[in-house]
């Protein structure tokens, strides 16, 4: 199955779901200038808001069309969340606890600017962001086990251990803004001993739409 066959079957799932690309989108070349700390944001991450996927460009869905569909199924956790969550209530949780330093500015109308600054700074900084976390580990569980069923299918070595510590990397840089400084090693170890047992990492209906995707593709 080429990668849009596997997006028109996604669409099953979630009909709201659409493919754009980053390199012709001026929404997210505003987004990348506004994610300083994130250098890469534009040319080598996917994105995801409400049911619409941002990949880099077409090409990377086009010539690497398997590590694409990792991908694709990573976002689909997400908007499975979203809907559980409702999308504004995702995204609030997902912002926090940065989102609560845009009530600053109505704080400078009731108290001094020397007060409020350092309140501002201090919101804004990159501190633990714990529903982020959440929602990022039930994504990048969710990818090793599509890592390791879909290297099953198409006969490769899917590397889990390699793509463990990438993943727990991710959760302490900045793309993330830092999210959780200590990692999620531990969680990410024992998904692999279930996923290598065969076994999901976590129970949740979304691994039957992902099983069901990639028995399609």
């Amino acid at each position: 199955m080429s990668f849009q066959k596997l997006v028109d079957a996604a669409q099953k799932y979630f009909p709201s779901l659409q493919i754009k690309y980053k390199n012709t989108s001026l929404l997210m070349k505003i987004v990348g200038t506004i994610l300083f700390f994130n250098k890469d944001f534009t040319d080598n991450y996917t994105t995801t808001l409400g049911s619409t996927v941002y990949f880099a460009n077409e090409s990377y869905t086009r010539l690497r069309p398997i590590s694409a569909a990792v991908v694709l199924l990573h976002e689909l956790v997400h908007i499975e969340d979203a809907k559980k969550f409702t999308p504004f209530l995702f995204v609030t949780l997902y912002l926090m606890p940065q989102l609560l330093s845009i009530f600053c500015l109505p704080l400078l109308f009731v108290l001094s600017w020397k007060l409020v600054v350092p309140i501002c700074l201090l919101l804004a900084a990159p501190l633990p962001a714990y529903f982020r976390m959440i929602f990022e580990k039930r994504a990048y569980l969710s990818s090793l086990y599509v890592l390791h069923r879909i290297g099953k299918k198409f006969h490769f070595e899917p590397h889990l251990k390699t793509q463990a510590i990438y993943f727990n990397n991710q959760f302490k840089n900045s793309f993330y803004y830092f999210m959780w400084p200590l990692g999620i090693k531990k969680d990410l170890n024992e998904a692999l001993i279930k996923i290598e047992a065969g076994n999901r990492p976590f129970q949740d209906p979304i691994f039957d739409v992902l099983d069901n995707l990639i028995d399609q593709y």
